[in-house]
């Protein structure tokens, strides 16, 4: 210890219960410690053995604040730095060769045999050194990679060579190689010859921000085929990079939950526990009818189509408006008009629809052709083949101009779902075919227009065969007759608060797959709205339903009354969304943030926390070509498509989020995920100690099963080596209070016998003899013996030498006569319990498979 130091412990023995931080704080020592009585502050400077994660300083000062009763606390770190830099083999660790200084790296991509001498960085992730016997000879060959590509690294050594370099090379290392490009004519390849081989430091992207953010939706490879990260490097990552917490959210599951919990505790990060669920609104059904309309079904209706330059309610505009005024079954007026969109049509947009920009060019404006079409629709329910995307567009268009939309809407796409149930795609064209409709041209305004009349004239009649006469009944009667297939399911963020929102999640995680699951373990919300206490519920990705909202264009009082159900409102990258772009649903990046933006601007309306999350599925860049071979074994088409869903820093969440605006930026990145954080509780995953059922006088039980059977079969006076066993196992047993598993086993065998059906143990209870003596297994442990079934004659002498009773040979008892038994396996008791009884009892039974109900 230093002259002036004081072990750290011994001047602050109330953090002994954080005694693994910083390398072990029994090993720190305080060098100094200054206290200001009047501002209630602590400067302390420390040594320790490594260098500490912020995180684990932040743990410490927040215990001695807390202690004492201070203001702040504020802990100087130093630490043996060279020690450091040799223990992480720095890049002076010379493995073999001699030292280079500052070698000029080449990518591996751009090797070829042409290359001659250069030197590479890479990982090692694989070595395959072999010895060839007859020369006394090695071939030292690695494989190392850069993410740019790859490169085997080999080089013969005869017998009068030093070798030793192929014992230090691993799987894992980071390495700097200066070699001769070659070609090697054993793999048929070219390979990298090395003249130095020095171990080096991998590179990690650094989290420079002196505020950190804390990511809260973050999948490991507990997502199936989905995402890559190993929990453990998730919470060593958030560490390293000073991240005071970390959320866990895989796909409907809790398996990662237990090594975040260990690693949480090893590198001093907070863990929040949680899933991104599979969520379907059953208790909000997607309305046939938006507005209140009481007229008769046989009214008048009009039936309307639009075509867009895209599919983006914000970013896109009309080009054409088509609608037919009609009442049963006549057509009264027809309306039509192009819409000059102030942009130009896109090629495929043209491919798809027909439509020009020389057709839109002097044609209406949006809103005059929004007015014209409202005077045309006058007070009558309007009625689109998914409504919802036609609305949209002209809800945004009056918007836009200052127009008044609240038009009584209907949706010849949810009562195609409700009333054709047999179909499994409702597309216009489709339902069209199936209700035997002439053909038309498709993705024209008015010829869609005039489809979707004569799909509702045919809708009409069932409707009213169900019981409904009016506007306002069809819902009523569309929900008796929906299911839950008919609903989109949504995905869903859940973070547990407290101990009451674990016990709520496991709940809701146990139900979604014993009750509702369907291709996916679903949430419906109105479990989730019974077990919501404890959990903080946000809208998660961009299939998420808060996001779908703004993506369609809905209406600024449906958006509210979508978001308002969640606690906070999620933004993501928009390189996570960059698909909207590729699939024309949105026209460019811009496109994107303006999605964002209006997410942005949804949460400020409604005083909602908005969090910027990564949703993210591996660590860093590189790792995402493994995510894409994942996507390629479940067949998605676009597997290949770059997504980078990396763990992002602080400082690149922040230039991601620019455009919010400085404030919105750094409370989305920093301020409010730190809040949330905050709002959850430090959880103890898995409670200290046992928890055994309790079975009353279970010991006392087991005690005379065991010994009353002892008796029957080795008499009044058992021998030594009978008795010792019996009483060794059952002290270890009942010290331990392993007595309740015994006798649970016991009775199910028992009950299982009574009814006629044989139980086989199998595994190591049947190293147990008191396992024997209660009839839990058939398995006697003792020695090889013989034992009289009349008179109790014992005979162990004869079995010595022997594998186990059943393969010595037939014996009559010398007292009585009456042939013996021949019984024990000689299993010592330590297979099942362990030395000292310290294992908890593992009794595996197989029950007949009629019984395993009632069992």
């Amino acid at each position: 210890m230093s002259a002036n130091a004081v072990g750290f412990l011994e001047i602050f023995p109330d953090c002994a219960g954080l005694s693994g931080l910083c390398g072990g704080l029994d090993k720190a020592e305080v060098t100094s410690v200054v206290v200001n009585s009047a501002e209630l502050t602590m400067e302390v400077e420390a040594l320790f053995t490594r260098a500490p994660a912020p995180a684990e300083l932040s743990s410490l000062e927040n215990e001695l604040r807390e202690e004492y009763g201070l203001a702040s606390v504020r802990i100087e770190a130093d630490y043996p730095r060279a020690a450091q830099e040799k223990q992480s083999g720095g890049a002076s660790r010379v493995l073999y060769g001699k030292a280079i200084k500052e070698p000029k790296l080449v990518e591996m991509s751009a090797l070829n045999l042409e290359s001659g001498t250069v030197a590479v960085k890479g990982e090692v992730f694989a070595v395959n050194n072999r010895e060839i016997q007859k020369r006394g000879a090695y071939v030292l060959s690695f494989d190392m990679t850069d993410y740019t590509g790859s490169v085997r690294v080999n080089k013969f050594f005869d017998k009068s060579e030093d070798a030793a370099v192929l014992s230090k090379i691993k799987p894992g290392q980071t390495l700097v190689v200066r070699g001769r490009v070659t070609y090697n004519k054993f793999d048929n390849d070219m390979v990298l010859e090395p003249y130095t081989i020095m171990a080096s430091k991998p590179e990690l992207r650094p989290d420079g921000a002196k505020e950190k953010r804390v990511e809260l939706h973050f999948h490991t490879r507990y997502s199936t085929l989905d995402a890559l990260t190993d929990p453990a490097k998730a919470v060593e990552r958030a560490a390293a990079w000073g991240h005071p917490a970390i959320a866990v959210t895989d796909h409907g599951t809790a398996q990662a939950f237990p090594e975040m919990s260990k690693a949480g505790k090893k590198y001093g990060v907070k863990i929040i526990y949680g899933i991104e669920g599979y969520y379907v609104n059953d208790l909000e059904e997607r309305p046939a009818v938006r507005g209140c309309c009481n007229n008769l079904l046989d009214c008048e209706f009009v039936a309307f189509d639009v075509e867009t330059t895209g599919l983006s309610a914000v970013t896109d505009r009309l080009t054409e408006i088509g609608a037919v005024l009609f009442k049963g079954g006549e057509v009264r007026d027809k309306f039509s008009t192009f819409v000059d969109p102030k942009m130009p049509i896109p090629a495929n947009i043209t491919e798809l629809t027909g439509i020009r920009d020389s057709d839109v060019a002097g044609a209406p404006s949006e809103a005059e052709a929004m007015r014209a079409f409202l005077d045309f629709a006058g007070d009558r329910p309007i009625i689109a083949h998914n409504a919802s995307f036609d609305t949209g567009f002209m809800a945004a268009a009056c918007e836009r101009s200052g127009i008044r939309f609240e038009p009584v809407v209907l949706d010849t796409l949810v009562l195609s779902q409700r009333l054709l149930p047999e179909l499994k795609r409702h597309k216009l064209d489709i339902v069209s075919k199936h209700l035997g409709l002439p053909e038309f041209n498709h993705h024209r305004a008015f010829d869609d227009a005039e489809v979707v009349a004569r799909m509702m004239e045919r809708f009409i009649p069932m409707l009213q065969s169900h019981g409904a006469e009016r506007v306002a009944d069809i819902d009523g009667v569309l929900r008796k007759l929906s299911g839950a297939g008919t609903r989109k399911v949504r995905h869903i963020s859940l973070l547990v608060r407290n101990k009451v929102g674990l016990k709520n999640l496991y709940k809701l995680i146990s139900a979604s797959y014993l009750k509702h699951y369907s291709r996916n373990p679903i949430i419906p919300r109105s479990l989730l709205e019974r077990h919501r206490e404890g959990l903080l519920i946000g809208s998660a990705c961009e299939a998420g339903e808060v996001f779908d909202a703004v993506l369609r264009g809905a209406p600024g009082a449906e958006l509210k009354r979508i978001a308002s159900f969640y606690d906070y409102i999620e933004v993501m990258p928009i390189a996570n969304n960059r698909f909207l772009v590729e699939n024309g649903t949105v026209r460019d990046d811009e496109g994107l943030r303006d999605l964002n933006r209006r997410v942005a601007r949804l949460a400020a309306e409604l005083e909602k926390p908005l969090v910027a999350t990564g949703d993210v599925h591996f660590l860093d860049p590189k790792d995402e070509i493994y995510r894409r071979i994942l996507q390629a074994a479940k067949k998605f088409s676009d597997a290949d498509r770059e997504n980078p869903l990396y763990y992002r820093t602080t400082e690149e969440m922040l230039e991601e989020f620019a455009y919010l605006g400085q404030r919105t930026c750094y409370e989305a990145v920093i301020t409010n995920p730190n809040r949330i954080a905050d709002m959850c509780e430090e959880i103890q995953l898995l409670p200290d100690g046992l928890f055994p059922p309790k079975i009353e006088n279970s010991a006392e039980i087991l005690k005379d099963l065991v010994y009353g059977r002892m008796h029957e079969i080795y008499g009044e006076n058992p021998p030594e080596i009978v008795t010792k066993r019996v009483e060794t196992e059952l002290g270890d047993i009942l010290s331990r209070h392993y007595d309740v598993i015994y006798m649970s086993a016991q009775k199910l065998v028992a009950d299982s016998n009574a009814h006629g059906y044989l139980v086989g143990s199998r595994g190591s209870v049947g190293s147990s003899i008191v396992a024997y003596m209660s009839g839990i297994t058939e398995v006697n442990s003792l020695p090889p013996h013989y034992v009289c079934p009349k008179c109790h004659h014992t005979d162990f002498e004869s079995g010595a030498g022997c594998g186990c009773g059943a393969d010595m040979p037939d014996k009559t008892c010398p007292g009585c006569g009456e042939k013996m038994r021949k019984e024990g396996f000689d299993i010592p008791f330590e297979t099942f319990l362990g030395f000292g009884g310290d294992k908890v009892p593992d009794i595996d039974l197989n029950f007949s498979g009629e019984y395993q109900a009632r069992a």
